[in-house]
């Protein structure tokens, strides 16, 4: 009976692995994106998984001005839109110029975005509404 609690817990606890490989490959993309893009300095993203599966993105940068920001915002979305179907909730900070606390595709956006990038990633669980 001991063992079967043992095994029991050890599940449980496998389960509550809340990492995603693919999130955090975006994070990574998402970070030399924008260090490669001119005029965007000091990038900095962080990925944290909680147990209830929610993921998060936070981006900073360094911009030298509002259209480079603008620019940075749309790398981020690019990055997002191609990089995972997972549901990601970000908060942007691009030196002051950008705040959004959420990255969300509604449908005029979708259509945009499949054109622009093409068909949205089916990494994880796919959403077209986000």
């Amino acid at each position: 009976m001991r063992r079967l609690g043992l095994v029991l817990l050890a599940f449980l606890l496998a389960g509550c692995g809340t990492g995603d490989d693919t999130v955090e490959d975006l994070g990574d993309r998402i970070s030399a994106d924008l260090a490669a893009e001119d005029g965007v300095s000091g990038v900095a993203v962080e990925y944290k998984s909680d147990l209830d599966y929610r993921q998060r993105l936070t981006v900073t940068a360094t911009v030298r001005d509002q259209s480079t920001a603008d620019k940075a915002l749309e790398i981020v979305k690019r990055d997002y839109w191609t990089g995972t179907g997972r549901r990601v909730e970000f908060s942007v900070n691009f030196g002051g110029f950008v705040r959004k606390n959420e990255i969300v595709f509604k449908l005029g956006d979708v259509v945009e975005m499949e054109r622009k990038y093409g068909p949205r990633s089916e990494a994880g669980e796919l959403d077209p509404g986000r």
